[in-house]
């Protein structure tokens, strides 16, 4: 059922997990500053709004509504190795769990990398080691 409270929660933690501001986020989609807000206290969405939010945030409605639990897997990867889902889950949870800590590091470190390219900055050799540590 639609909630439009749990809608602006699930918004909140992507924008979150993914480090963007609400109120750049919201001028890129081109919605009002204060539309989570008012999702919060219960306003409703039109759907225009809602698929450009999804959109945004490379995930689905669903997701978005909750009724989806987890994002859904790049189909283009998995295709790769149409194997790899199978594998994954295969596993011990403990070797899972440092898989996803691994992905997560090397999505950290590419962004890092795309941020410095786009900002024109260079690393510095602290970086670097720091890096080669983690």
């Amino acid at each position: 059922m639609y909630n439009s409270k749990q809608l602006a929660e699930n918004i909140r933690f992507e924008l979150e997990k993914k480090n963007i501001s609400q109120k750049d986020f919201l001028e890129k989609c081109e919605l009002g500053v204060n539309t989570i807000r008012k999702l919060s206290t219960g306003t409703d969405i039109v759907v225009k709004s809602l698929v450009k939010i999804a959109d945004s945030l490379n995930c689905s409605t669903d997701f978005l509504l909750g009724r989806e639990s987890s994002l859904p897997i790049n189909k283009k990867f998995i295709s790769a190795d149409p194997l790899f889902l199978d594998k994954l889950l295969s596993l011990p949870a403990d070797d899972q769990n440092e898989i996803i800590h691994m992905t997560n590091y090397k999505y950290e470190q590419y962004q890092k990398k795309k941020r410095q390219l786009s900002s024109g900055s260079k690393t510095t050799e602290a970086d670097e080691a720091y890096d080669m540590l983690a």
